[in-house]
């Protein structure tokens, strides 16, 4: 690896340090800072972090090798910064880094035999070949330094030491980060076949991946503001899959994740996780998470939790973290394709009656959820406080249970010109009711407003414009 010096002068000369087109390394310099990516700089330019390159992975696991400690590894087993940098380009959604989460299945190595380093170059070949042109890999004993024989008493100097621990401080961003991994944080929640926790030696953490302090706290970071397709489960791949792009993300998905968990939750759970240096690093995790938390909840603007699988309860524990003002900034909450009823909903919508916890929230989505009649009503009372999501501009709850109560209880609320777009297409109303309650109003304007924000279903469009003729 090249030294820190060298490395802050390559990241502070990086746009024109390229060949002859400068231009084009300052313009993905831009949009790697845009995404996020300068968040990463420091402990990359001083060498606290160092990324492993994806393709060397491959190649090392495909030719039988074991990984070994980052002070040992050849230098082309790494990315630079201005590698990073240089496989951005203009249409780049997310930063090319991704961070391993995965149970160290020794004290002193964590993946003796290679067998780990196997799972994972078969994944990093799917995405790479599929999708990703470079990937940076955080892969804790490579990118950290470690103590390179500490059987034998050979331990990390005075110097690595103090990386080391700038290196644990940015471990929060890495894992959290809502565009890191090119979005991916990669997840080995089982042990490789043939591993057998009565087979190790004593002072062995021998919990399983939940169970585990630090890896349970890595998957909660995973949890906070990461889209529901960018936390990979590689726990789930199956055997005989032949894998590219498409199909690893849909089976490493197909578990779901839990909702974010308040930094107070978060540290009543970690006190029944095991740690192998229980402690002294669960202060520090605790520290870290809660650090995390405040960081990306603060800044989101836009949280994608669709197709996770999440019931009533998950819906409560999400409300939960909204309600306490976590995300101010928040415009955009995606809550598709789950499992949410109207006890979920009226979590949901406690949240949203609480002034302050949804201060620029402007789009809803609750399509394909259970919601019925009841969770309607909650969310239209909740609506109908005053200081309640005060800039909401679109409530979306197509594809559930609603019926005519639900329908004429979001109306009562929301049914002006002024109030926000409402979709609820494909439920279980009955559209009759519709033209005798407009029929008494005889307000042409109101009606051609509720026919825009209602669109209930076509026969309700239907009745609107016939009325407002």
């Amino acid at each position: 690896m090249s030294s820190p010096a060298a490395r802050a002068v390559e990241c502070t000369k990086l746009s024109g340090s390229r060949g002859a087109a400068p231009v084009v390394y300052e313009e993905k310099l831009e949009r790697w800072r845009e995404l996020g990516g300068d968040a990463l700089e420091p402990v990359l330019a001083s060498g606290a972090v160092a990324l492993l390159d994806a393709r060397w992975i491959i190649s090392h696991a495909e030719a039988g090798g074991v990984l070994t400690h980052r002070q040992a590894l050849p230098e082309e087993a790494f990315l630079s910064l201005a590698d990073l940098v240089e496989a951005m380009h203009e249409f780049s959604q997310h930063i090319p880094v991704a961070a391993l989460s995965y149970p160290w299945l020794t004290k002193d190595h964590p993946d003796p035999r290679g067998a780990n380093l196997s799972r994972v170059a078969r994944a990093l070949k799917a995405l790479t070949v599929g999708g990703l042109n470079r990937l940076g890999v955080f892969w804790d004993y490579g990118s950290l330094h470690q103590h390179p024989d500490p059987a034998n008493g050979v331990m990390r100097t005075e110097e690595q030491n103090a990386l080391f621990k700038q290196g644990l401080s940015c471990l929060g961003t890495l894992y959290s980060h809502p565009k890191t991994s090119i979005s991916w944080v990669l997840r080995l929640t089982s042990f490789p076949d043939g591993h057998k926790a009565k087979d190790q030696a004593t002072g062995t953490n021998v919990a399983k991946y939940f169970d585990r302090g630090w890896c349970a706290t890595e998957n909660a970071w995973a949890s906070l503001t990461k889209s529901s397709n960018l936390s990979l489960d590689l726990g789930l791949m199956r055997d005989r899959e032949s894998y590219h792009f498409n199909n690893l993300i849909l089976d490493c998905t197909k578990g779901g994740r839990r909702p974010p968990l308040l930094p107070s939750v978060f540290a009543a759970e970690l006190e029944s996780k095991s740690f192998t240096n229980g402690k002294d690093d669960k202060p520090l995790v605790k520290r870290l998470y809660e650090a995390a938390f405040k960081e990306q909840f603060g800044k989101a603007t836009e949280l994608i939790y669709d197709d996770l699988g999440w019931g009533d309860a998950e819906a409560a524990q999400l409300a939960e973290v909204l309600a306490s003002g976590a995300a101010p900034r928040l415009e955009r909450l995606w809550l598709n394709r789950n499992q949410i009823g109207d006890e979920g909903c009226k979590a949901r919508a406690a949240a949203l009656g609480k002034e302050g916890a949804a201060p620029r929230l402007m789009v809803l989505w609750l399509n394909s959820n259970q919601i019925g009649d009841e969770g309607c009503k909650a969310l239209a009372a909740a609506l109908g406080k005053l200081g309640a999501a005060p800039r909401l501009m679109g409530l979306l709850l197509n594809s559930n249970q609603i019926g005519d109560e639900g329908c004429k209880a979001l109306y009562a609320t929301l049914g002006k010109p002024s109030s926000p777009w409402l979709e609820l297409r494909n439920n279980q109303i009955d559209c009759q009711w519709r033209a005798a309650d407009l029929d008494a109003t005889g307000d042409d304007c109101m009606v051609a407003a509720c026919a825009w924000q209602l669109r209930a279903c076509f026969e309700v469009v239907e009745v609107l414009l016939s009325f407002s003729s």
